[in-house]
């Protein structure tokens, strides 16, 4: 105790010295107007601090301005608001459509008087350090450049580069349309095709169900591996946000696969010993659950388990997709395309699939190119992901002044995860956060590392994943902020589902 005592003291009185070690910030650039950048912005600005927000698009609101057609938020609109300012035109416990979210997205820039501090209609192409002093000269696509002491990367999750797979390069005889699926915008391109859509996760699913309604024969939908969707409502009767968005869900999943590394009480890592028989069998029991409510049979039945499978490909579901299928409506395929043919697509098992259009639901690709070579080299950049100190932060932030906003982390209700990054930056940098060594910070992200890889699948962004152990990760945010983790009372605290509400007040007002 005395030497973490110690240690504390250290920390804070880095924060005394000359009013912060981030004293000198003054300006900072934000790139992306979506619903992280629109919130650290109002957090910086209530502090402040001179802001300027850059987004390629011409309107806020990130995947939310334009996406597929048919699509959505996954979790009901209590579960995707921003704390503070309630998503009011949508009934509690309904799923907001896109449109209505991106509405809402608008009324909170407008609410908060942020689009004078947004350059609408420009991308920042490069960041090049400052020459003489910390900060960073944003280098614009239409030709400018601008200078700030601080930058905050905040350009999410699911919106850079599109990735398509390699044998769309060589469309041989094949003479039909391919897009991604970002560029499904309208049913009208599919409407009496033969449509085939590849992939399983949550848009390939949607597209899949969409494009049933106007395609000239049942759509095909293609994928490597089957993947967990999980129910809206367990038995037909029970919201999901109940069993597994409360401290008590959040302890069943720490007792089965771990406590999160950092924050969570030391009582879960001894329970998780203890009754990890007990909860393999709970998760068993869950997985025949959602066999029976989702069709997790035959080609559709998962490879990996419930709760590792949500971490590297969840998905939310209502019932329209399995209706579609056991109706006929749409045909499931296990297995991949080997080449494009003339009228459709050859699978590695020699299966020719018909098809006029192909819509890949096969995911984004991040980039870093935009920095300099050397920062990249810095960071704690690998084929899982970029590890971060706190999902924020690379260790040495004291040198590059840097830091992430959302498009580093992913949590079930991100908007809200999000709205908390907003306030930890606007008090790390006003001096409200004590960060300890570079060392430490480095030590914590080796720790998160070795838990993510003990368990969780291999992908692309598995470094970035919270997911259903958000609630631990929100606890670790407020303690470091000087706030009380528990914001319910009594039972409530243990048993009903945390939601961006109870977060009220945490972000500063201007």
């Amino acid at each position: 105790a005395a030497a973490m005592d110690e240690r504390t003291l250290k920390m804070y009185e880095r924060l005394t010295a000359g009013g912060g070690e981030f004293a000198h910030v003054k300006t900072v650039g934000v790139i992306g107007a979506g619903v992280s950048g629109l919130q650290v912005a109002r957090a910086l600005l209530a502090r402040g601090y001179s802001v300027t927000v850059f987004e390629k698009a011409p309107n806020v609101g990130g995947l939310w301005r334009e996406n597929y057609h048919s699509y959505g938020v996954q979790v009901p609109r209590e579960q995707y608001e921003f704390p503070d300012f309630p998503f009011e035109t949508v009934p509690r416990g309904m799923l907001p459509n896109g449109g209505q979210t991106h509405k809402y997205i608008c009324a909170y820039a407008d609410h908060h008087k942020l689009i004078p501090h947004i350059r609408l209609n420009t991308a920042v192409v490069a960041l090049k350090e400052r020459s003489g002093q910390k900060g960073w000269v944003f280098q614009l696509g239409e030709g400018g450049a601008e200078e700030f002491d601080f930058a905050v990367i905040a350009n999410g999750m699911y919106s850079q580069e599109v990735f398509m797979p390699a044998w769309t390069e060589k469309r041989g005889e094949f003479d039909g349309t391919i897009i991604h699926s970002s560029q499904y915008l309208t049913p009208d391109i599919a409407r009496g095709k033969k449509v085939l859509v590849i992939g399983s996760a949550k848009s390939a699913i949607d597209i899949a169900v969409d494009t049933a309604k106007v395609s000239g024969s049942p759509p095909t939908l293609l994928f490597r591996g089957a993947h967990w969707c999980t129910p809206l409502k367990l038995f037909g009767i029970i919201p999901y946000q109940h069993i597994f968005l409360s401290r008590f869900g959040q302890a069943l999943v720490s007792w089965y696969k771990g406590p999160w590394p950092v924050g969570a009480p030391r009582i879960h890592t001894v329970l998780s010993y203890i009754l990890f028989p007990l909860m393999w069998l709970a998760f068993r029991a869950v997985e025949l659950l959602f066999k029976i409510q989702r069709g997790h049979w035959g080609i559709f039945a998962p490879k990996l388990d419930v709760v590792a499978d949500f971490y590297g490909y969840a998905h939310l579901m209502d019932t329209r997709f399995i209706d579609a299928w056991r109706k006929g409506d749409l045909v499931g395929k296990r297995d991949e395309v080997k080449r494009l043919v003339k009228g459709g697509a050859e699978t590695e098992s020699g299966e020719l699939i018909e098809a006029d259009i192909i819509i890949c639901a096969t995911g984004f690709d991040k980039n870093y190119n935009y920095m300099p070579a050397k920062i990249r080299e810095s960071l704690m950049l690998e084929k899982d992901g970029l590890y971060l100190y706190r999902h924020i932060l690379p260790a040495n932030v004291r040198d590059i002044n840097l830091a992430f906003c959302g498009s580093e982390c992913a949590s079930v209700c991100n908007i809200m995860t999000y709205g908390l990054h907003a306030e930890w930056i606007s008090r790390l940098l006003s001096g409200g956060v004590a960060l300890p060594s570079e060392e430490e910070m480095r030590a914590e992200c080796e720790v998160m590392k070795a838990w993510k890889r003990s368990w969780m699948p291999e992908t692309s962004k598995r470094a970035n994943l919270v997911m259903l152990h958000q609630t631990h990760y929100h606890d670790q945010l407020l303690r470091d902020m000087g706030e009380a983790p528990g914001r319910k009372g009594c039972l409530s605290e243990w048993f009903c589902p945390y939601e961006p509400a109870d977060y009220s007040g945490i972000i500063t007002s201007r």
